[in-house]
Formats: C-alpha cells, sequence, structure tokens
C-alpha cells in the first residue's frame, strides 16, 4: 500500500468549558497540552475538534501544533463560539459556515446551546491534486431521552446538516463529515442525515454487527463493544452513577462519501481515550480515527440507504409537534407576562413602607420588570423565530417528499 495515497483523519470533543472547575472542565490546560503532544507525534492529516469554547485555548493549539498543522480554522457563532475547529496539514482553499437555525432556547441558561449558536462549518482541503470536503459539527444535546424537549430542534438541525452537505459536496474529490452529533445511531435524525446526504458511517463499515446483533433497539447500539464514545465506564470524567454499567453512547462519527475519486475507507476505530502513563482520559468523550486510500480505477459498490419516504414522514410529524409546542408556549408567556405587569402595577402602589421594607420591595420591583420584560421578548419574538425555523424545516421536508 502507497502511504502517501493514505488520508487520515480523527476527530474528538475536547470538553473544554474555560470556566474553573467545577463550572468548566476539569483538567483542562493539561488535558489541552496533552492532546497537542499526541497531535503532533500521530499522521493526521486533518483534525475536526468540538467543545473549544475559549479563544485561549484555540490560540494555544494554533501555537502547540503551528509546524506540523499550519492550516487551521476557528468558526465563530453565537455568544460564547461554535466550539467547533479545524486542524490541517494540507492547505485550507476555502471555508463556509452554516448556523443552524434552531439553537434551543435563551432562557435555557444552564444548558448554554443557544448561547454557542451550533453550526456545520466545512473547510476544502487541497490534498495533492484533490479537493477534499471536510465538514465538522456539534448537534444540540439530549440531556432527557424520555422527555426530549429539543427533539424538533435537533431534527430540524440533523436535516439541515443533511442539506448543507448535499448542495455543497458536489465538486469534491471525497467528502468526510465528523463531530459530536448527539444523536445514537437508531435515531431518527442521524438516518436522515445518512439517507438525505448519501454519507456511509465508517465505524458501521469497519465494524460489521453479527446477523443476531442488528442495532434495531438503543440497548443494543450501546456499549464500549459497539463504539460507544460517551458516558463510558472506563473514563474518569463520566458520572459515578454510569460506571456501574456500560450504557456507553455512539454520539461521534466520521461519515464519509467518494466524489470525483473513489475513497475506500481503510480502518476505523476509536482513539485518544486514555492519556498515556496517566489515570485521566483526553476528554469526557473518546475520539474516532479513519484512514481512507484512494483509488484511481472505477469501482462499482452496491450501496443502499434507507428510503427517504418514511424518514421524512416521520420527521414532519416531529416538526410539526414542536410547532405546537411554540404555539402553547407563546400564549404561556404572553399571559406570564400580563400577570407579571399587573403584579408591578400592585407594588407601585405600596409606598407607605419602611426604609428597609423600601429596599426590599426595590429589588423585587426590578426582579418583576426582568422578567416582564423576557416573557414579553420571548413570547413576541423568541419564539415566533422558533415557529417560523420550524415551518421553514418543514416546508423543506415536504418539498423533499413531493420530488
Amino acid at each position: 500500500m502507497d502511504d502517501s495515497n493514505e488520508f487520515r483523519v480523527v476527530t474528538l470533543n475536547v470538553w473544554c468549558l474555560p470556566q474553573p472547575w467545577p463550572i468548566g472542565s476539569k483538567d483542562r490546560r493539561y488535558r489541552l497540552q496533552k492532546l497537542s503532544d499526541h497531535f503532533n507525534i500521530e499522521p493526521y492529516d486533518v483534525i475536526g475538534l468540538q467543545e473549544i469554547w475559549g479563544a485561549e485555548d484555540y490560540n494555544f493549539l494554533v501555537e502547540k501544533l503551528s509546524d506540523v498543522y499550519p492550516y487551521h480554522h476557528y468558526f465563530h457563532s453565537g455568544w460564547t463560539g461554535s466550539g467547533v475547529c479545524v486542524f490541517s496539514r494540507h492547505k485550507i482553499v476555502s471555508t463556509l459556515t452554516h448556523r443552524y437555525s434552531l439553537n434551543g432556547f435563551a432562557h435555557h441558561i444552564h444548558r448554554g446551546d443557544w448561547f454557542g449558536g451550533k453550526i456545520i462549518g466545512m473547510v476544502e482541503l487541497e490534498y495533492k491534486e484533490k479537493r477534499i470536503n471536510f465538514y465538522t459539527t456539534h448537534l444540540h444535546a439530549e440531556y432527557d431521552r424520555e422527555n426530549d424537549l429539543y427533539l424538533p430542534h435537533r431534527t430540524s438541525q440533523a436535516f439541515e446538516l443533511s442539506q448543507f452537505v448535499r448542495h455543497t459536496c458536489s465538486g469534491a474529490d471525497m467528502t468526510v463529515v465528523c463531530g459530536d452529533f448527539n444523536l445514537e445511531p437508531e435515531d431518527l435524525g442521524f438516518r436522515i442525515i445518512l439517507s438525505q446526504a448519501k454519507l456511509r458511517d465508517a465505524w458501521r463499515m469497519s465494524h460489521e454487527p453479527l446477523p443476531d446483533d442488528e442495532c434495531h433497539s438503543l440497548t443494543s447500539c450501546r456499549g464500549i463493544p459497539k463504539g460507544g464514545t460517551c458516558d463510558r465506564p472506563d473514563n474518569c470524567y463520566t458520572s459515578l452513577l454510569l460506571r456501574d454499567k456500560d450504557e456507553s453512547k455512539r454520539i461521534d462519527y466520521i461519515l464519509f462519501k467518494s466524489g470525483k475519486t473513489n475513497v475506500t475507507l481503510e480502518e476505523c476505530e476509536i482513539t485518544l481515550n486514555k492519556i498515556p502513563s496517566e489515570t485521566i482520559n483526553y476528554s469526557d468523550h473518546v475520539g474516532l480515527h479513519a484512514r481512507f486510500t484512494f483509488k484511481e480505477e472505477i469501482r462499482q459498490q452496491s450501496i443502499s440507504w434507507e428510503p427517504n419516504r418514511p424518514l421524512l414522514i416521520e420527521a414532519i410529524g416531529i416538526v410539526a409537534g414542536g410547532q405546537r409546542r411554540a404555539r402553547k408556549d407563546r400564549m404561556i408567556f404572553g399571559f406570564a407576562a400580563l400577570l407579571l405587569v399587573l403584579l408591578l402595577l400592585i407594588t407601585l402602589l405600596l409606598d407607605d413602607l419602611s426604609w428597609y421594607l423600601s429596599i426590599v420591595f426595590a429589588f423585587v420591583k426590578f426582579g418583576i420588570t426582568v422578567a416582564a420584560v423576557f416573557c414579553a421578548w420571548h413570547g413576541v419574538i423568541g419564539l415566533t423565530l422558533e415557529r417560523k425555523a420550524l415551518k421553514a424545516s418543514k416546508q423543506s421536508m415536504e418539498q423533499q417528499l413531493n420530488d
């Protein structure tokens, strides 16, 4: 095999919240140093990283990796930044960013997804005489599978991702899509991505399941042997409640497809788990790396994808449910704003108070005012924007059904 004709990819959710522990990420600077050491030794062609939230951390990696990976790009988005960046040995010819139209809720401050502004980013790489479209993304987190408030948003993001890749990859010799999808293999959003963009799952192709081991249920898709990348019991940052039983999720992926040149997947394996000679891990996720080769000969490959129609019908139902919830929330927040305004008017009538009660009521009135303004803003503006974004996604899906 001609090593010079190989193309190596790695992806990792680095978990680098820049705030001090316990709010931020534990052992952040030490892990970044060890991560840069690893990247400088391993012969990757391109690296896709997620959750590099701070400019300081990104600049640290730029400095440490500049000799081996002279080309890099950070995808700026939202208030905190998207956290998504790329480092490459090969020249970055162009870049393109698509910010998802739905990114969670502004008042869910404890989540933070809305402030990050989730994106899919593309860099066009010049690899010898070939052009490679390399995409990396970080989709909205799930948080609660049994009561997934964000499911319409995540379904919409998956559809937008598939359309973005589908409409931008036509001129490439090879397409690679990687990142933290926050979707498990049986989830509707992931199946839409594969079916709509005609992508192949590198891990699944390298680890073909046994006939009685098909991934038809949640439990059959979880665990370290199934390629789990998050909530692994062998990760020191995994919650103690999740270490007793292996329910690790496979939510980080490398997807690919051939373009003008035939591409063969040689291997796809877990990497960047435990730091060598240490008791800690590189991140709360593990990484995934894949090795590809380019074949000049044209080889017909028999590949089938799940039919689009049933997937789109199910997705339309989920998005429509999101529209109904947004309409209901608009009424709730509007009613709450009116109640708060009435409460504020009542407090204005209470003038004959002692000095210390006056101070307390001043803070109370300020809090009521802020809450009333937010409820009015979210009900009139925020939820209107969400409804229109859901409507746009639904219409695009319906258009696909009519094709």
